[in-house]
């Protein structure tokens, strides 16, 4: 007698089971990389705008993890993590001059006939608004990825190929 009471225990639990399982996979953050793929180089370009520096021979270098691409109404919000670098060639290779790293943001953009348009962006507080932030614009497995690590690369490793120089150039750090 004592099994027949436990089948409607075990039942539930794994009804409980599922509906978690299932919730957890809907909840995850998809990348289209279709969309990634074709909004990168506008939310590229707007970062080193952005950031931009007004001496010649001066560039930004950006390099971005997207975490997410959610659709929104006929938009798409783009949840990444950006590292930028000031960057300027000198005598035989380059040096960087500063930058930021691991900065989460959202970027909204709208298609349009010649591609993805930025129409703006969120970037994550500082400091004690760090973590609410993040947990603000990304879903919820999108934040904990990012609160988690996530990373892009290094600026430095796609530097030289900014200035057209070859692979395997020296990138220091400068003052």
């Amino acid at each position: 007698m004592g099994n027949v009471k436990r089948w409607p225990v075990l039942a539930g639990v794994g009804v409980v089971v599922a509906a978690a399982g299932w919730w957890i996979v809907d909840e995850m953050p998809s990348v289209d990389d279709a969309v990634a793929r074709e909004a990168l180089p506008p939310i590229d370009e707007n970062l080193r705008a952005l950031a931009g520096s007004r001496e010649a021979g001066i560039r930004w270098v950006c390099t971005q993890k997207v975490i997410e691409t959610r659709p929104d109404g006929d938009l798409v919000k783009i949840g990444l993590v950006a590292s930028c670098d000031e960057v300027a060639k000198e005598a035989d290779g380059l040096v960087t001059r500063g930058g930021f790293r691991r900065q989460p943001m959202v970027y909204r953009v709208e298609r349009t006939p010649g591609g993805y348009r930025v129409l703006d962006r969120k970037v994550a507080k500082d400091g004690a608004g760090y973590s609410p932030s993040v947990k603000e614009m990304f879903s919820w497995v999108g934040a904990r990825r990012v609160l988690g690590g996530a990373s892009p690369d290094d600026p430095r490793n796609v530097s030289p190929a900014a200035f057209g120089l070859p692979d395997g150039t020296p990138v220091r750090t400068g003052r």
